[in-house]
């Protein structure tokens, strides 16, 4: 089970109300399941071998997601009540609209951290001749 709570900003209209502004997004994430395809090449660097990453590729799913928002417009509570209910029996077809954003974030940090990590462990450290 993943949970996370982030701050959010929106524009546009939902379900003919307008969200423009912003506020508290809470989420629940059950049965995630990830997908990882690492491309490496072996560089030398100060006599020393270790991995560069070539190519990073990733894909995950979610089996149940619970989310929502909260202080939708100054504190209405039958708003936020609605469009939280909204945006759970949407669940899995918002999550398909926010998937490309969300899979180019996972991708920067997941490169950052490849690379750092390729940076300081030598190549015998994962490769074993």
């Amino acid at each position: 089970k993943i949970s996370a709570t982030a701050h959010y900003r929106s524009s546009g209209v939902l379900i003919m109300v307008q969200a423009t502004g912003g506020g508290e997004y809470w989420g629940e994430y059950e049965g995630v399941k990830a997908k990882v395809y690492i491309k490496a090449s072996e560089v030398e660097r100060n006599s020393q071998r270790y991995l560069h990453l070539e190519d990073l590729k990733m894909d995950f799913s979610v089996k149940d997601i619970q989310m929502g928002i909260k202080n939708v417009h100054n504190g209405n509570a039958v708003l936020e009540a609605a469009l939280n209910l909204f945006i759970n029996s949407n669940s899995q077809e918002l999550l398909k609209e926010m998937k490309p954003h969300i899979k180019k974030k996972l991708m920067v940090t997941m490169k950052s951290f490849i690379d750092h990590l390729f940076s300081q462990v030598p190549y015998d450290s994962w490769i074993i001749d």
